[in-house]
């Protein structure tokens, strides 16, 4: 639960980045994260996730990864509901890291990916470098304890994905990146980026 006094809600922005950012070597100790979806439809979502420190070799199976994490990997189960305007609900309670590995083994829609975390200016932000059938994808977010407005967008962030759906990992469990990264792509490059401009004023690092 959150303890900004918004309860069980979380606030964030999005980005598309291109390529994983030199920025994230600063990051000592990447985390990686492997997590199912039981249930997404409509915004809502159950998702089950295992995560802990980052293996040097990250190019096994999502289970062979599971495997990798270790005595000191920490389980959790989460329920969320649809974001509007930067805002999601978010309820997530921990679990025994064995119990929910061995969900996430006999789960079908499985994201993999490993999580870089840096402070840029005023924000923590997470890189995101996702693995398997959804790489190449690199996503960028910013989180904070009420919403995040006024934010000082990092020259490496190409478009912003707030409220594009199919970034939710939800969507990416079930229909992974690189099968749509083509299109994406074409329709970024036809219509330009787009920024979230109400939310208070954007203000751009030099790009």
């Amino acid at each position: 639960m959150s303890e900004s006094g918004y309860g069980d809600f979380e606030f964030e922005r999005k980005f598309f980045v291109d390529e994983l950012p030199a920025v994230a070597a600063s990051d000592p100790s990447p985390t990686l994260i492997v997590q199912a979806y039981l249930f997404g439809a409509d915004g809502y979502a159950v998702r089950i996730r295992v995560q802990g420190a980052a293996p040097v070799d990250l190019a096994a199976q999502a289970g062979e990864l599971v495997d990798a994490l270790g005595d000191d990997a920490v389980g959790t189960m989460t329920v969320k509901g649809p974001a509007v305007g930067g805002t999601r609900y978010e309820a997530e309670r921990e679990l025994d890291a064995q119990i929910a590995g061995q969900i996430i083994r006999r789960a079908v829609h499985v994201v993999v990916k490993a999580r870089y975390s840096v402070w840029l200016g005023e924000d923590g932000w997470v890189l995101d470098r996702f693995l398997g059938g959804n790489a190449p994808l690199v996503l960028a977010e910013v989180e904070r304890g009420g919403p995040v407005v006024d934010l000082e967008i990092p020259a490496f962030c190409v478009s912003e994905v707030s409220e594009d759906d199919r970034f939710r990992n939800e969507y990416l469990a079930h229909h992974p990146y690189g099968s749509w990264a083509a299109q994406y792509h074409r329709d970024l490059q036809r219509r330009g980026p787009v920024f979230v401009d109400t939310l208070g004023c954007n203000r751009f690092a030099d790009r």
